[in-house]
């Protein structure tokens, strides 16, 4: 009955670390250090250690702050791109069902030349993003 008893607290450990290894570094070893750990991301210092002196590969992550700016930018035009044809629909059958059909030809026009600065502003924004791809790419090849 005495076996079965269990006192509580953390369950064992199979392999339990039990060697500590001190290191101490100059002032430039340090800034040194601390850089190469936010290349890798890692937040502690001894698991970063341990994989640089047993060879693991650790990952270094970069990421391009414009990058998730221009796509945020680039998301919400698309969001005001689709609420304007949405709006462009209902213009249209307002156009047609409630004004003279010389004064909606009139109206339509002007929607129709808006429209197509539209479609520039949308080629324009095509250029702009295949640019920006190019440049992004080569950057991180």
């Amino acid at each position: 009955m005495a076996e079965n008893f269990n006192k509580g607290g953390r369950p064992p450990v199979a392999n339990k670390c039990s060697h500590c290894v001190k290191v101490r570094f100059d002032d430039l070893e340090w800034d040194t250090f601390i850089g190469m750990m936010e290349k890798a991301n890692q937040e502690v210092k001894a698991t970063f250690i341990k994989q640089l002196v047993f060879s693991r590969p650790f990952r270094v992550l970069t990421t391009d702050r414009s990058l998730a700016v221009y796509c945020a930018k680039l998301s919400e035009f698309f969001v005001q791109f689709r609420t304007v044809g949405v709006n462009y629909d209902l213009t249209v059958k307002e156009l047609k069902s409630g004004f003279s059909e010389k004064k909606a030809l009139a109206m339509l026009y002007k929607l129709e030349k808006a429209t197509l600065e539209m479609a520039s502003i949308m080629r324009e924004v095509k250029i702009l993003t295949e640019r920006f791809e190019t440049e992004w790419s080569q950057k991180y090849q």
